[in-house]
């Protein structure tokens, strides 16, 4: 069907919702957050305008900036409104402020571009690493509690399975005689949840296959 005309000029809007996943939620925070700063500081010395721009993180740390400075700025807004009195007096201290704020501007300025460049090589390394569950690229200094316990069980659950894996296989290769049980790994579960040796092995004790140390079989 051919598009109308006047929808041809119209870039489609973005739908914003919440980023479920964490680690791309913290990734988006640290992105936008430089934008703010950015934007903030480049309004503060194009307009000398007086700005204040606080923002809390998922994890409750404050991150703030303002001209001249976003505590002088918040403490006049609670108080009377007053005037903020400048630190210095004269032309010369004015201009070394403007000159200060210009550094920050774009020490800012280069810090978003770190962060875009780091997001789009992290972004290009997962593309090779589709395989691994989402926890696993996780970064634990980010997670609360709850997430750090489910990482541990995962973790856990993980080496549990690979070792049983790896007896298994010995098991097999080192023991012709059971060369016709299935392997662990076709009866592997990809998820690395959960993995059965062979159909019933979790309601009886079978006398041909050797206790590995993960319960009774």
């Amino acid at each position: 069907m051919p598009m109308d005309s006047s929808s041809k000029g119209k870039k489609r809007k973005l739908e914003i919702k919440e980023v479920d996943h964490n680690n791309k939620r913290d990734l988006t925070f640290s992105k936008r957050k430089l934008g703010l700063f950015n934007k903030v500081t480049e309004l503060s010395i194009l307009c000398q305008a007086e700005t204040a721009l606080i923002i809390s993180s998922q994890q409750g740390k404050l991150h703030a900036c303002g001209y001249p400075n976003p505590d002088v700025v918040i403490r006049r807004i609670l108080n009377d409104g007053s005037p903020v009195q400048p630190s210095g007096t004269g032309k010369k201290e004015h201009q070394e402020l403007v000159e200060t704020m210009n550094l920050e501007y774009e020490a800012t300025h280069n810090r978003l571009k770190e962060e875009k460049k780091s997001l789009a090589e992290i972004q290009e390394a997962r593309k090779g690493r589709l395989d691994f569950p989402p926890w696993w690229n996780q970064d634990i200094e980010n997670m609360g509690l709850e997430d750090l316990e489910h990482f541990t069980a995962s973790l856990e659950t993980l080496k549990l399975n690979l070792v049983a894996t790896l007896e298994a296989k010995k098991l097999n290769s080192q023991r012709p005689m059971f060369s016709n049980l299935p392997l662990v790994n076709e009866c592997f579960n990809g998820d690395h949840q959960a993995w059965n040796l062979m159909n019933g092995c979790s309601t009886s004790r079978n006398p041909m296959v050797p206790n590995l140390g993960f319960g009774h079989y």
